[in-house]
């Protein structure tokens, strides 16, 4: 080690000792010497370790097996903000405020589906009172984001408040402030500038205006100063409304779950040259335009790339990263925590390096470097702490009622966070979109198909269709689905809730879409005929397969010989469960077989120029896809059938799109 190192970790370990020790339990993250609390003492036993060589394994603290100022840094981080908790913990973290004239508070703890009875059980059995400390509910829970424990990657930490009025009764619970005008001053200062662990706190409010609502120009005020930005400062005019921007708040909060970690391997450079990392696709001529990259110093000294800006992302790396390790010529650094602001996922494949020339005043693509060299990029699971705050003050009257239910609909939408994307709860069940890229595709079948017995002709002509990106349900809805959402179950086939649904018209589905829109604030939908059969076939993966995902009927689908003729008094007898035979190349399982699939279009042939969604009940409607007493002609992935939108069979089901 360095002297100059040495003797910063002095410098360091003085300062830490001055801010006394962090005592938590013995045998927990960070207690090196084992004497039951985490303090300087514990620096200085790696510090020895790194000096001298060897050392305890506990000095690993950070589990990448080296002992390394690395160990340090994360002994620090157990000092100031306390031990991260278990992996198995990340994910959403809420505490909910109920405020009037006092506080009733849920601690923040873990929601997931063993525990989101408690959250819905807390928010049923709030009542209202007369007060609104509305400023001091804001700043209780202010202060219980900075005092939670910490969780594994955490990335997200938001303030979501429901008003329906003014502040009423802060300034007696605080001797800070004169006036209210100063409280309100105080929080906005609090929400924009203070961090927690390092996060910034995103903050929403949401205001209900109405004739209890004297005066609006402080109400706004107040919206305006309780949230982080003015886009978050959200007026409605109705509870419906409300609920609406709480479920388009849980989106996208659910939306930033997932983080990356990526590794970037390039050779050194001098001291002092800039060097940028591009992630969209750009060329020398529009390097500059890019507007998703890492761009920072080298120091040839430290192997580090040093006053880093992130454009179009966000990355918990820090403003100074240096190597992981070093091969060679070649420097490996690795920034984690990256969400790019678009949403989307980074592709490896379209990073490119760069390094700025002095003399000719533009970047010069790095010829050394090769995706190749790159590990690939790890995705993990973030985690969030979120406060809501519900507004108890007797002037919400009928309202209230309706209040609990926005509020654990909230909570319900929270539960996606815990999910991979695409995956969605619906009152404990839940389902998984996957997400289909868009493309062109040869639609229907060549006549030589049908002049040969193996198609029909309602599947000419072949023509070219064009989609954009869409998401289909990976499997076809089932019945405890169904029941979730319905609160009934219309199926002959039951026994096992995981089997799909059926004997549900066209009309059926669109009551059921309607009231799990209403539910989750999204717009699933059937899927149209083209996206039906798209997928089917694979999308863009597809390999050609006759039926959904191999040319090996048995492989991938319940039908006539497996489902039927066996009989009655056999236990393979009609439906299944979904998702027990192979998926096709989009992971999508049970396109060919188990039961009929609605579709959104009115059945018509192919040359018909135009091809309407909807209409009437009795009108005739696409079904896909074969069922389990279909026989294999007719479990294809271009087989088309119909039925009237009203009628219901023991064969057929839906499968939802978005």
């Amino acid at each position: 080690m360095r002297l100059t190192t040495f003797l910063s970790l002095i410098f360091l370990s003085t300062m830490l000792a001055l801010a006394g020790p962090r005592h938590i339990t013995s045998n927990i993250e960070g207690d090196v010497n084992v004497d039951g609390e985490v303090t300087i003492a514990d620096i200085n036993v790696v510090i020895d370790a790194i000096l001298h060589g060897g050392g305890d394994p506990r000095c690993d603290v950070n589990g990448d097996k080296e002992i390394t100022i690395a160990d340090i840094n994360a002994l620090i981080d157990i000092i100031l903000y306390g031990p991260a908790m278990p992996l198995a913990d990340t994910g959403m973290y809420m505490g909910i405020i109920g405020y009037n004239q006092m506080l009733t508070t849920k601690e923040m703890s873990y929601l997931d589906s063993t525990t989101v009875s408690e959250f819905n059980d807390f928010v049923s059995n709030l009542t209202t009172q007369s007060g609104r400390l509305l400023y001091y509910s804001v700043d209780n829970a202010l202060d219980a984001l900075n005092t939670a424990q910490r969780p594994e990657n955490l990335q997200n930490v938001a303030v979501v408040t429901f008003t329906e009025g003014l502040d009423q009764g802060s300034l007696m619970m605080t001797d800070k402030y004169d006036t209210e005008a100063e409280y309100a001053q105080a929080l906005h200062s609090r929400i924009i500038n203070e961090h927690v662990y390092g996060r910034p706190i995103k903050a929403y409010t949401v205001g209900l205006i109405n004739e209890n609502v004297r005066d609006t120009t402080q109400f706004r005020n107040n919206l305006y100063a309780l949230a982080s930005d003015s886009a978050k400062a959200m007026e409605v005019g109705t509870i419906a409304e409300a609920n609406t921007r709480f479920q388009a708040i849980a989106d996208e909060l659910v939306s930033r779950n997932m983080s990356e970690k990526l590794t970037l391997v390039f050779p050194g450079v001098g001291t002092g040259t800039r060097i940028r990392f591009t992630f969209d696709e750009v060329d020398a001529n529009s390097v500059d335009d890019s507007q998703v990259y890492i761009e920072g110093t080298f120091s040839l000294k430290s192997r580090s790339l040093t006053n880093l800006v992130y454009k179009g992302m966000t990355c918990t790396a820090g403003d100074s990263v240096a190597a992981s390790s070093v091969d060679g010529m070649f420097v490996s650094l690795v920034f984690g925590g990256i969400q790019l602001d678009s949403e989307e996922r980074i592709e490896k494949d379209n990073i490119q390096e760069w390094y700025w020339v002095e003399d000719q005043n533009e970047w010069e693509i790095s010829t050394e470097f090769s995706t190749s060299r790159l590990p690939d990029v790890e995705s993990t699971y973030s985690s969030a702490l979120v406060m809501l705050l519900m507004d108890c003050s007797s002037v919400m009257n009928e309202n209230f009622g309706e209040l609990k239910i926005a509020a654990n609909s909230f909570i319900e939408r929270m539960l996606n966070y815990n999910t991979i994307p695409g995956m969605f709860t619906v009152n404990g069940v839940s389902f998984q979109m996957i997400p289909v890229e868009g493309g062109t595709f040869t639609m229907g079948v060549d006549s030589t198909m049908v002049e040969a017995g193996i198609a029909d002709a309602e599947e000419l002509p072949a023509h070219e269709v064009t989609l954009e990106p869409y998401s289909i349900g990976q499997t076809e809805v089932t019945q405890e689905l169904w029941q979730a959402v319905m609160g009934s179950n219309p199926s002959g086939f039951t026994g096992d809730p995981k089997r799909p649904v059926e004997q549900v018209s066209w009309t059926d589905c669109q009551e059921f879409i309607a009231r799990l829109n209403a539910i989750t604030g999204k717009n699933f939908r059937l899927p149209t005929e083209a996206e039906w059969e798209y997928a089917a076939r694979g999308g863009n993966k597809g390999h050609g397969t006759l039926y959904a995902g191999s040319d090996n009927i048995d492989e991938v689908a319940w039908y006539y010989n497996n489902s039927y003729v066996v009989g009655t008094d056999s236990e393979d007898y009609g439906t299944h469960a979904v998702g027990t035979k192979h998926s096709n190349e989009l992971g999508l399982y049970d396109m060919s077989g188990n039961v009929h699939e609605w579709c959104s279009n009115v059945y018509l042939p192919y040359d018909v120029e135009e091809q309407p969604e909807g209409g009437e009940a009795n009108s005739r409607y696409v079904i896909r896809g074969g069922c389990w007493f279909s026989i294999p002609k007719d479990c294809r992935t271009t087989s088309r059938d119909y039925e009237s939108g009203g009628m219901r069979f023991y064969t057929t089901g839906l499968r939802l799109a978005l």
